[in-house]
């Protein structure tokens, strides 16, 4: 693997072996940087085991790769296909869906999860099987709230 890892107690081995430090993850975050790490670090505190997928992972707390959230071999090598859900979250609408796609493709996942930044994608992603959530409305709702 060429993924940089850290925190690996959660994650398996380049072996493929999983360390009985701490469960393997159960929701994976694949892509969205800041974002990301700040899902996972929310699904963490909830108790959730976690890793987070990222070209630009840097993280002490959550476990988690330097690496593509496309990368099969290296989604495979983490486990994922016993993840109970993935959180789908890069910067683009349509690296997403392609991400989603993925995931379902490759994987037996139960729950995929895309952030869209675009509201009116939501429709064709919840048509293409997804549980799109609209990052844009969330914001937008949240801000008028608390104004």
């Amino acid at each position: 693997m060429t993924a940089k890892v850290n925190n690996t107690t959660s994650l398996r081995s380049t072996d493929g072996t999983s360390s009985d430090a701490e469960p393997p993850a159960t929701h994976f975050v694949l892509g969205g940087e800041h974002l990301g790490l700040a899902i996972a670090e929310r699904l963490q505190a909830d108790g959730h085991a976690v890793a987070a997928v990222d070209e630009t992972y840097d993280s002490a707390e959550i476990p988690g790769v330097e690496g593509s959230p496309t990368d099969v071999a290296l989604l495979t090598e983490l486990g994922l296909e016993t993840a109970s859900s993935v959180i789908v979250g890069t910067g683009s609408d349509a690296r997403n869906l392609l991400i989603a796609q993925l995931v379902r493709v490759h994987f037996e996942v139960p729950r995929i999860v895309v952030l869209v930044h675009d509201p009116e994608r939501v429709a064709p992603l919840a048509e293409a099987g997804h549980r799109p959530l609209c990052v844009t409305t969330a914001l937008s709702e949240t801000v008028r709230e608390r104004v």
